[in-house]
């Protein structure tokens, strides 16, 4: 199961209502839940998430340049990268090594050599890097952006499935979420 929260708070940044979710359904069924949200204030809320049921954790960077998180996510790329950095290290320490992941969309205007340096920053702290395509969806403010080209993803994907088989941190050990299911993204098929 995956829950997300949006970002209903610049505190907890959904942590809580995480935590309050995840009891609620493990108390009915055993399933694995990998929470969603943004890094919050306190690492605290780490040990706090763990500890009500959730199994994996994923905060997702989305885009990985300055340029590009400022013009396309402007509120979010307020949370910098610095601090994503430390709250993925926080992370790994409660969850585990492969147990936390991030989406980075390709296509926003981050370059393949980018994300490649941030997915190997990522898979050197132990957290999983979801690399999918990005999709526009009508009636959204990104609704006549362009997808990537097949030529892009295959700049990226290769490359990264090695990194992550090199790594050992692959997406069948993800106890649950987004990266375990892999619809979004060709990603695990490079991983053998």
């Amino acid at each position: 199961m995956v829950m997300t929260t949006g970002t209903p708070n610049l505190t907890d940044r959904g942590a809580a209502i995480l935590c309050e979710s995840a009891q609620a359904v493990k108390a009915a069924v055993d399933l694995p839940i990998q929470g969603q949200c943004e890094p919050p204030d306190e690492d605290l809320w780490f040990q706090r998430m763990k500890a009500c049921g959730i199994d994996s954790l994923g905060m997702h960077l989305e885009a990985v340049t300055p340029e590009v998180r400022a013009r396309i996510m402007p509120g979010k790329a307020g949370l910098t990268m610095a601090r994503y950095m430390d709250a993925f290290d926080a992370a790994v320490a409660v969850f585990g090594r492969g147990q936390v992941s991030t989406y980075i969309l390709a296509g926003l205007g981050d370059t393949a050599e980018a994300i490649l340096e941030v997915s190997q920053h990522l898979i050197a702290k132990g957290v999983y890097p979801f690399v999918v395509p990005f999709v526009p969806i009508t009636g959204t403010p990104l609704e006549n952006h362009p997808a990537p080209t097949p030529a892009f993803m295959a700049q990226i994907l290769p490359t990264l499935g090695a990194m992550l088989k090199q790594a050992r941190l692959l997406s069948q050990d993800i106890k649950a979420g987004c990266a375990k299911c892999g619809a979004c993204s060709a990603l695990a098929s490079y991983e053998v």
